[in-house]
């Protein structure tokens, strides 16, 4: 008995040893697991973090899509929309056929007198007979130089009959001058190619004249410088090349030519 006794003290020792080595490895593995919970919700942290920035930035992408779309439809409706006006206005745009050469001339007004052509005064300058012939898609009919501005570099023609299709440009009469930047069309007939339009911006405006880079060519003079709004802002009178090219401001027709 004694010896069994002494066998289980010394035994004693080593078991109580054993149980706190389970202790610690028992406390080990609670500190792991309660690290790599920590670590794991810190991960889900930065994961969150990174979603909300990735969304941030999909969102600001979706955005500059969308503005980006936005202008390019934009652009669209603006191209689209110089078509019709220029099918309008080319209505009323017609070759000038004078003794000496030939430009272009449009019609302002009309009244129960006639229809009024206005084109530019070199055009028919030297026409001693006094009478011009305006031209459109193979039609012609007969003018009467009816007022001259030398000055301005205007002249009216007048015309017995009314066009069919024809749209008065200038029928109540705008004075108001178009500013730096405007977008022009101009019409006409350069090197005598019917119906021609080209566009530019106004370059610059003085009391005089109506610069613009709209590219214009012999045979343009007395052609309409229209805007967006399908107003008549100028006559084109000439070029300096380089698509310098130059309008008389339509108000300037109000001093010889018209009673506005």
């Amino acid at each position: 008995m004694d010896d069994w006794s002494h066998a289980g003290t010394r035994r004693a020792p080593w078991a109580a040893l054993a149980a706190v080595l389970a202790t610690l490895a028992a406390m080990a593995a609670v500190g792991a697991l309660v690290l790599q919970q920590r670590e794991g919700a810190e991960l889900r942290k930065d994961v969150a973090a990174l979603g909300r920035k990735v969304d941030a930035i999909s969102g600001r992408s979706d955005a500059l899509a969308g503005r980006v779309g936005d202008a390019e439809k934009t652009i669209q409706r603006k191209e689209a929309g110089l078509a019709p006006l220029a099918e309008r206005i080319l209505r009323s745009v017609f070759t000038i056929e004078a003794q000496h050469g030939f430009g272009s001339g449009f019609v302002a007004w009309v009244d129960a007198g006639g229809t009024y052509v206005l084109t530019a005064h070199h055009v028919v300058e030297g026409t001693l007979s006094g009478t011009v012939t305006v031209v459109r898609k193979g039609g012609g009919w007969q003018g009467s130089i009816v007022a001259l501005d030398e000055k301005n570099d205007l002249a009216l023609i007048r015309l017995d009959a009314r066009p069919r299709g024809i749209e008065p440009l200038w029928q109540q009469p705008r004075r108001t001058p178009p500013r730096t930047g405007t977008e022009l069309l101009l019409i006409g007939s350069p090197f005598g190619l019917e119906g021609t339009v080209t566009r530019g911006v106004v370059s610059r405006v003085t009391a005089d004249a109506i610069q613009t880079d709209a590219a214009a060519n012999p045979g343009n003079s007395g052609g309409p410088a229209i805007d967006r709004q399908g107003r008549v802002v100028g006559v084109l009178i000439g070029g300096g090349g380089e698509n310098v090219n130059f309008a008389v401001p339509i108000a300037r027709a109000c001093e010889k030519l018209r009673r506005c």
